[in-house]
C-alpha cells in the first residue's frame, strides 16, 4: 500500500515538473531570435533565447559531412524553421531532408 502511494507521488511530481518546464519554455519562446554566422567557407546560424546562445549550428543539419550553408539567407531560413518548431512543441526540433529541399537549401 505504501509502495503504491510513492508511485503516485513520484508520478505527480514528474507531471508538475514537466508542466513547469513547458510554461517557462513557452514564456521564453517570445524571446527567440536567429542570427547568421559567417564561417570560413560559408554560413551557419545561432538560435538565441533571452540573448543567450541556445543552439550553435555551424553545419547544415541532416546532411552528411561538414557542409556549411552557401548563403546567409539559407542559414536564416533553416534557423527560422527551427524557431517555429521550438515554439510549437517546446523541445529541440529536428530538420529533415525534405524540409531542406522545400526551403531550397543547397546540400
Amino acid at each position: 500500500m505504501i509502495k503504491n502511494n510513492w508511485i503516485y507521488i513520484l508520478f505527480a511530481f514528474s507531471v508538475i515538473a514537466y508542466i513547469t518546464s513547458v510554461i517557462v519554455y513557452t514564456k521564453d519562446a517570445d524571446k527567440m531570435e536567429a542570427k547568421a554566422l559567417r564561417l570560413d567557407k560559408g554560413w551557419g546560424y545561432q538560435i538565441l533565447v533571452n540573448k543567450k546562445i541556445y543552439i550553435n549550428q555551424r553545419i547544415i543539419p541532416v546532411v552528411q559531412g561538414n557542409k556549411e550553408f552557401t548563403t546567409q539567407e539559407q542559414a536564416l531560413k533553416v534557423a527560422n524553421l527551427v524557431i517555429s518548431k521550438m515554439k510549437k512543441k517546446a523541445s529541440l526540433p529536428s530538420v529533415t531532408i525534405k524540409e531542406l529541399d522545400s526551403l531550397g537549401i543547397e546540400k
